[in-house]
């Protein structure tokens, strides 16, 4: 349990960094409660407080120091992805021929190319897409492919995963490698199921290479399945045991390559629309250059895709997006462009940058480190833009959706708090708004970080959200 003198020591702190008059005695033991809390013991706890009428500090406690981030990084992705890119902008795939086409057959490759659409081949939008690939396709009255479909991602660069990603959640749906062309999430969903005749395996997409070695037990026995990708190859292992009364359970899977799961994606719409597809060896695209543009689809827009990001922490649409932005302003989607070029963008927007570390855009690294300040003042820079309205929108409200539809589901901030959740192993985050009872006037401003904690990560988002509590009712709620 803390200390006295610590508790002191804390309270101390926070009196010398309250900044304006106001609510400061509801705050100052808002704040004390927290630091007081015997399971936060040996973490680290930094806190933020802004005022977003004058821009003022109300609260603080180790604001200017360095925390891992978790997935409180994708604010910074959301708001660098809508002040560079705008939020209608929309990236293309296209589909390019290579080689001579000759009464029908196309002695060449296809070519997929990938701008960064995070979405593609995602739901019904993303079939609707696949299919008028192949409607382009048969256009051009292309009835056999000698060559092959194969997919370009060199766009963004030769990145797929972020800098101290850790190897032993690689293959979670998660982690999913990232890259200029990417295809249904770059996740390979399975659906186990007992059956009199043996277990049954369904696998999405059908023709992506798994081995299954699952027992079914009798009924009332113990369902234990696992699906995982070995270090550094594509195949997929499924193994353990299901129940004869069990229920249909689903894995899902990340995929080791990006571009070329996309392209077996289209090679397969392709051949589902009659379109053979031979991959004969001895084929070569035909002459040099680019070929022919044969039909492009868009993504959605930049608003559309940062609300799923934000909503479900997204980590895929949360990398997509900030290497666009950095591709787009800066010719390079690399790992330190999107770097320089996020700090940069929130300097412009009036953020103290100073000791900034981005090793990714989704906050899965432990290498992030970022100032519940500078947390702070992006959200307040994005209350002012004018962009509020995508960014504020797309974060969870608390009790009732995304990442936060758990929480919060009783008090003063349930309905009303928006706030983006973090959680990585001993990291837990939570900054948003927290909006006053009168309705003209601007919120409260808010960032949480607590990192390096023993307790558990359920007891640590507790001490958070009784933080959170109490500023709503500082709010007047």
């Amino acid at each position: 349990m803390r200390s006295g003198n610590a508790l002191a020591l804390g309270v101390l702190f926070l009196t010398g960094c309250t900044a304006v008059a106001g609510p400061a005695a509801p705050l100052d033991a808002a704040l004390a409660e927290l630091l007081a809390r015997p399971e936060l013991a040996g973490g680290r706890v930094g806190v933020c407080v802004l005022d977003a009428t004058t821009g003022a500090r109300l609260l603080g406690v180790a604001e200017d120091r360095g925390f891992a981030t978790a997935s409180n990084m994708k604010l910074i992705s959301a708001a660098v992805a809508l002040t560079t890119l705008g939020p209608a902008h929309t990236a293309a795939t296209e589909l390019w021929s290579q080689g001579e086409l000759r009464d029908g057959v196309l002695h060449g490759d296809l070519v997929l190319h990938g701008h960064g659409d995070p979405s593609f081949g995602s739901g019904a939008a993303g079939r609707a897409h696949l299919g008028a690939l192949v409607a382009a396709v048969r256009e051009r009255g292309i009835e056999r492919i000698l060559g092959r479909v194969r997919g370009d991602d060199s766009w963004l660069g030769r990145e797929h995963l972020g800098l101290g990603w850790q190897w032993d959640y690689l293959d979670e749906d998660y982690a999913a490698p990232f890259g200029a062309l990417c295809c249904a999430g770059n996740v390979v969903k399975l659906q186990v199921r007992p059956d009199p005749a043996g277990v049954v395996v369904v696998v999405e997409p059908a023709w992506y290479p798994v081995r299954v070695a699952v027992e079914q037990v009798a009924a009332g026995g113990v369902t234990r399945l696992v699906a995982a990708r070995p270090l550094g190859t594509a195949g997929i292992d499924v193994v353990g045991t299901i129940a004869a009364d069990a229920r249909a359970q689903t894995l899902r899977v990340s995929v080791l390559d990006p571009a070329e799961f996309a392209a077996g994606h289209v090679a397969a719409a392709l051949r589902e629309g009659g379109i053979a597809v031979e991959a004969q060896e001895d084929v070569r695209a035909g002459p040099k250059g680019p070929g022919q543009r044969l039909g492009s689809v868009g993504s959605p827009t930049v608003a559309d895709l940062v609300r799923p990001m934000l909503l479900d922490s997204d980590n895929l649409f949360a990398e997509s997006l900030a290497r666009v932005a950095a591709r787009q302003a800066t010719g390079d989607g690399g790992t330190v462009a999107m770097a320089r070029h996020a700090t940069a963008t929130l300097a412009g927007l009036g953020v103290d940058t100073a000791g900034m570390v981005m090793a990714d855009g989704s906050g899965l690294s432990r290498r992030n480190l970022v100032r519940p300040a500078q947390l702070a003042q992006l959200l307040l820079a994005m209350h002012r833009s004018p962009h509020r309205d995508p960014f504020r929108d797309g974060l969870p409200i608390a009790g009732e959706s995304g990442t936060l539809r758990g929480r919060f589901v009783t008090g003063p901030a349930r309905g009303r708090v928006r706030a983006k959740t973090g959680f990585i192993s001993r990291v837990v985050c939570l900054s948003g708004y927290v909006p006053r009872r009168d309705p003209v006037a601007a919120p409260l401003v808010f960032s949480v970080m607590l990192n390096d904690f023993t307790c558990s990560d359920d007891a640590a988002k507790d001490a958070v959200d009784a933080f959170v509590q109490r500023l709503a009712a500082v709010a007047g709620w």
